[in-house]
């Protein structure tokens, strides 16, 4: 993983002057061209071994499979055409993990790399960070939920965080480009598949855990050791100057690497490294009094609202602590601008403009935690008068269902309980679920599997001065159904209902 090409191709078995020959590396047969070498990946959609007679029509030179099927590989493709190397080995994927970073030239080494991993506030804390190196010169890309932004432009990869070849093809493409940074938003997920694998990290944030992907991981203990993997990542990798940004109240498993310096941060926690006064809050936005080591350290204006915010900007902060410590001196720094004062991050308590004075967000809240924390916050800025959308998603965790029902018919004055992304189950099932933990809260619950129809009736119900939010999918453009996807965003029908009022 760290070696040369000639040394890992000879670790894994392969042929390194055949291998340096090929133009690229895959295991996407939509990716193949001539010349390169297609890897037979067995995936949870699609076998990569049914896929080989594809990509050799398509050019590939090298093909590399599982030992397993090397026989069923053959007959499938005989005879295999002139010049082709087929390279079996003992797992695909894992060779596709330990290949790829030097296949493409170990580029995250010549890259500023920042992982950010946690529950919520991944996304807009990448955000904030493009934000921050952009003030500081530093031409940066950003991979997370939302997509892959690169110079103001974004486009899409399949996943979150893609494979480890297209990956590290990604990173090459941005050193070569002439990028100074990256930052990868990390989910446990992609961490435990170890899509990360060959990638050199010089910092790593880590946000506050709370509960989600249990469908996943068995249990809390499970899922906090995946979200750790990446700051063992980054001490094992030694880049100097590595630095973590640690939620002072992530349950850590162990203890921290040692040498590794760190910052941690908490709104609550008054031995935090990082801490904040608010000073003002409002539904444009928030200032605060940074605190360093419980000493003021300036005050940071922001137009994102709530507390969660300001968390994920002491978050980020932690990632500079140079910053930091510059502004505790009462230096004049980027921090004392306005440099999250003109943010805005899809799907994350995004307003939706309403003609008769109702106020109506979009977020992407789906975890209890998450759900909580925006209520809380709407709640704090207009008062009690809250409505709630929201439904969960299908073939997920499904023991949050109650707890997230609860959350929504405690702050809210009304429910409307509908479809998420239901995929394989009933939504009627899902919606069940929900409501068994709205009782004895006291608000009026609406039960309605159709998203649009809930939409239209919970802005058939709001008026003046009362709040509307619509959660779960929030960036989202598509609603997986059980044998189909439709095109739906939570923001765009907002939009159409509203103009029927």
């Amino acid at each position: 993983m760290t070696g040369s090409l000639q040394d890992v191709c000879q670790r894994l078995g392969l042929d390194p002057s055949a291998l340096g020959r090929c133009t690229d590396l895959t295991p996407d047969t939509g990716e193949v061209t001539p010349g390169v070498c297609f890897i037979a990946v067995h995936g949870s959609r699609h076998d990569g071994h049914l896929l080989i007679g594809e990509a050799l029509r398509r050019g590939a030179t090298s093909v590399i499979c599982d030992r397993a099927r090397l026989s069923d590989v053959r007959t499938r493709n005989s005879p295999l055409p002139t010049g082709v190397a087929l390279w079996p080995v003992d797992d695909s994927r894992v060779v596709e993990r330990e290949l790829a970073a030097a296949f493409f030239g170990h580029p995250s080494r010549d890259l500023r790399l920042t992982g950010i991993t946690g529950t919520n506030g991944k996304t807009t804390s990448s955000m904030l960070i493009a934000a921050l190196e952009g003030a500081l010169e530093r031409r940066t890309a950003v991979v997370n939920t939302l997509g892959v932004l690169v110079d103001g432009v974004r486009r899409q990869f399949d996943r979150a965080l893609p494979p480890p070849a297209a990956l590290q093809r990604f990173l090459r493409d941005r050193r070569d480009d002439g990028h100074a940074g990256v930052v990868l938003e990390c989910s446990s997920w992609a961490l435990q598949m170890e899509r990360t694998t060959g990638v050199s990290f010089d910092r790593v944030l880590l946000t506050r855990l709370s509960r989600d992907h249990l469908d996943v991981h068995p249990d809390m203990e499970s899922y906090a050791r995946a979200k750790w993997r990446l700051v063992t990542q980054l001490a094992d990798d030694g880049k100097p100057g590595a630095h973590l940004s640690l939620a002072a109240d992530f349950p850590v498993p162990g203890s921290l690497p040692r040498g590794l310096p760190c910052l941690r941060f908490s709104l609550s926690d008054p031995a935090a490294d990082l801490s904040a006064r608010p000073l003002a809050l409002s539904s444009t936005g928030s200032r605060f009094e940074l605190l360093f080591h419980g000493q003021p350290a300036g005050q940071i204006h922001t137009n994102l609202p709530g507390m969660h915010n300001i968390e994920n900007i002491l978050g980020v902060l932690g990632l500079y602590p140079e910053l930091v410590q510059a502004q505790s001196r009462g230096e004049n720094t980027i921090l004392s601008g306005d440099l999250f004062s003109a943010l805005s991050v899809d799907g994350r308590l995004e307003p939706v403009p309403h003609p008769r004075g109702v106020f109506v967000y979009v977020d992407y809240a789906h975890t209890p935690d998450a759900l909580e924390t925006v209520l809380r916050t709407l709640a704090s800025l207009h008062g009690d008068r809250l409505f709630t959308v929201f439904g969960c998603g299908g073939d997920r965790d499904r023991e949050k269902r109650p707890m997230m029902g609860r959350i929504a018919a405690r702050y809210s004055r009304e429910v409307f309980v509908t479809s998420d992304n239901p995929r394989s189950e009933d939504p009627q099932e899902i919606i069940a679920q929900i409501i068994a933990g709205t009782a004895e809260q006291g608000a009026r619950v609406h039960a309605e599997p159709d998203r649009r129809a809930a939409i239209a009736l919970a802005l058939s119900r709001v008026g003046p001065g009362d709040v509307l939010l619509v959660a779960g999918k929030g960036h989202e453009t598509e609603q997986v159904l059980k044998d189909r996807t439709l095109p739906f965003r939570d923001r765009t029908v907002l939009q159409e209902e509203i103009a029927k009022c």
